[in-house]
């Protein structure tokens, strides 16, 4: 019973310490220059908003818990003397991620620095003790201490588990970003978090393990404080110090909670818990990279959005919101109290699946999505085949004897990737060594050959003043995208120059090119290559490894006839 007043004044403290210094963190936000003023795009508040909620959180947890530790209401308790100096690492962590969030809610820093911010809080923690290694996930115990390194850093031996740290790392940086890109509206995060917060209070209380019990109250009693300045229309955000800091400190929750032993909770509750933030995330992420844009980039398709393009409003928005998360903490509690983390995990990804079904259908979403995807493979199945045509193409230009040959490799690679050479000329010291100028529009001798108009033309500079330039022409009936075949057919013409080069060094193999038409004749003569024949010295690679070591290659003389395109 003494227990129960113990999480009860918690709770009552962390809310009036957060209730009563909110206005107090929106001043410090107007004075340091942390004002979130709307854009028309994804800020959908009316109008400059404050956003160092995460000052006064922090607060609100930290008298919450301090009071009711130095009071002796924990007296009972047999692991407080454990438990308590335990807590530093946390402050610690807890201060380098509002000191990161503050500086990118007043500054703004790039997301590589604003991700080093959170790997050092994680550090500490990890340092501290608090980190994943082991845990039981659906009745399977899974280790994580091995392989590990020691290491001396002032005089204290510190162990490394790799794959502790790595997993760790992972968690913790998951955690606070999943919770980062879901405050988009107005008690969006703070009430989902609220959600989650009170439901892994009331499993760590069910399984009597304090320490997450302590926690997860101050953290529930703090939020509630916040949200009745944060609730629509919104008088302060989060920013990133609170929703960084919210996601830490579940993270905290989820491995603490899961490493105590008899007591130990599975680590699928706390996942299931966030299955909202982690849905959208996962949403997020899966859009961004169907459509080739960084992960960083903002857009206007998270969940909240979609509801709002629906035509709800954002108080309608969020509460639909909620109760999507309610039923998700409601299948973590019921598998708690049923001991079956199958039938939770069974809820929640049902849950999920249709709900994000059903909203992403409703927006037309899904149908963009599938098209994206469609088109994401298919340019990856063309970028797959062009690069290995191109790569095949510059192994045998490698071996090329004279200059015919690599203008023939040249003419076939871009044929197969869909393309039409219409200038090939390489110059050196005013020397015309290849002259391939054609016509623009080349008679087609196939259905589908006629150009599609997307061109591209490059000069390379091969040194010794000599210079290689390209003018392409795509077909058609191309199966590669423009893009894509005008890339790789720049690399194989860098290839190209560079083996052009070594061919006029001195002491190479003697080039067996037709002689180039004068600057003269260039004004009316047409290509050689679309008019006749011309003799191609073909040589295998055996020969060209005669011809390194100082042999003399035996040269097979091969004539092919190309007609116009």
């Amino acid at each position: 019973m003494i227990m129960i007043h113990a999480y009860a004044l918690i709770f009552a403290f962390a809310f009036m310490a957060c209730g009563l210094s909110t206005p107090m963190a929106a001043r410090v936000a107007a004075w340091a220059g942390a004002i979130d003023r709307p854009d028309h795009f994804r800020r959908i508040h009316k109008g400059a908003t404050p956003r160092l909620g995460g000052l006064s959180l922090a607060l609100g947890i930290g008298v919450g818990i301090w009071v009711v530790v130095q009071s002796g209401y924990l007296g009972q308790w047999s692991e407080i003397g454990a438990w308590w100096p335990r807590q530093l690492s946390v402050l610690a962590a807890s201060l380098i991620v509002l000191a990161v969030g503050f500086v990118d809610d007043s500054r703004g820093i790039g997301p590589r620095t604003k991700l080093l911010g959170q790997a050092a809080a994680v550090l500490v923690l990890y340092q501290g003790g608090i980190r994943i290694q082991s845990f039981e996930l659906l009745g399977v115990s899974l280790d994580f201490t091995h392989p590990s390194t020691t290491f001396h850093l002032f005089s204290t031996e510190v162990v490394v588990g790799w794959p502790s740290f790595l997993l760790t790392m992972l968690w913790f940086l998951g955690c606070m970003n999943v919770w980062n890109l879901i405050d988009g509206m107005d008690g969006l995060a703070s009430g989902v978090a609220l959600l989650a917060s009170g439901t892994l209070a009331l499993v760590a209380m069910h399984f009597e393990n304090v320490g997450v019990a302590v926690l997860a109250t101050a953290l529930a009693g703090s939020l509630t404080g916040f949200l009745l300045y944060n609730w629509h229309p919104a008088c302060i955000f989060l920013g990133d110090s609170g929703s960084l800091l919210i996601g830490l400190l579940i993270g905290i929750i989820g491995v603490e909670g899961s490493l105590k032993g008899p007591s130990a909770i599975s680590i699928l509750f706390p996942i299931l818990a966030m299955g909202l933030p982690i849905s959208d995330t996962a949403m997020a992420i899966f859009r961004r990279w169907v459509r080739q844009l960084p992960l960083s980039a903002a857009d206007r398709r998270h969940v909240h959005h979609l509801l709002i393009g629906l035509g709800l409003d954002p108080r309608q928005a969020a509460l639909l919101l909620y109760c999507f998360s309610a039923f998700l903490c409601g299948a973590v509690l019921l598998g708690v109290a049923l001991r079956n983390e199958i039938l939770a995990l069974i809820l929640g990804l049902s849950g999920c699946g249709a709900f994000l079904l059903i909203l992403t259908s409703r927006r037309d979403e899904m149908t963009t999505l599938r098209s994206d995807f469609r088109a994401r493979l298919t340019r990856g199945r063309q970028e797959r085949f062009a690069a290995k045509l191109t790569w095949d193409a510059i192994q045998r230009v490698e071996l090329a004897a004279d200059l015919d040959a690599i203008r023939a490799i040249y003419d076939e690679t871009a044929s197969r990737l869909g393309c039409v050479v219409t200038q090939l000329r390489c110059v050196r010291d005013g020397s015309l060594l290849i002259n391939d100028d054609r016509d623009a529009k080349p008679a087609t001798t196939r259905p589908g050959d006629e150009m599609s108009g997307a061109t591209a033309s490059f000069r390379l500079s091969l040194g010794q003043d000599s210079r290689l330039s390209v003018a392409l022409t795509l077909l058609a009936n191309s199966s590669v995208a423009a893009d894509i075949a005008f890339r790789f057919l720049q690399r194989l013409a860098l290839a190209t120059s560079e083996r052009i080069e070594r061919l006029q060094e001195p002491g190479a193999v003697a080039s067996m090119h037709r002689p180039a038409a004068s600057d003269d004749a260039l004004a009316g003569a047409p290509s050689g290559r679309a008019d006749g024949d011309f003799v191609e010295h073909a040589r295998t690679p055996r020969d060209w490894i005669r011809a390194r070591l100082g042999g003399r290659p035996n040269t097979a003389v091969q004539t092919e006839t190309i007609g116009e395109k």
